[in-house]
Parts: structure tokens; sequence; C-alpha cells
């Protein structure tokens, strides 16, 4: 299964910053997470100004956490 990671941080904060995982309808293949990068992020910017993009990936077969 591939993820598409998004890392934003605080404009006013550049050392606050956190991850979002979108969730899609279908699973992501590598192609798919890779065009749907930009237009996530772009979107999640639109919506919340006061954060900026530090980065992003499509990650690949990452064991879902196990609660404590």
């Amino acid at each position: 299964m591939i993820e598409l990671v998004l890392v934003y941080c605080l404009v006013a904060d550049p050392k606050n910053c956190q991850e979002q995982r979108p969730v899609f309808e279908e699973p992501l293949t590598a192609a798919t997470c890779l065009m749907n990068a930009q237009k996530m992020a772009i979107e999640y910017v639109r919506e919340h100004p006061a954060w900026q993009l530090a980065g992003w990936r499509c990650e690949k077969d990452k064991p879902a956490e196990r609660p404590a």
C-alpha cells in the first residue's frame, strides 16, 4: 500500500510541523500518489493559510501504528 504524506509547518513558527495523511477512496499507486501530492498540498494551504508545505513523500508499506 502506498500512502501520501504531506508535511506542513506553521509560517510563524517553522519548527512547529505536522504530517497529514489524506485518505483516498481508492488505493494509491506510485503514479497516483505523485499526481495527487501537489493538488492536495495546494488545497490544504488555501484552507489553512497559517501553514506552509515543508515537504511530502509517498510511503510504501509502512505498517499501521498499534495503540498503546
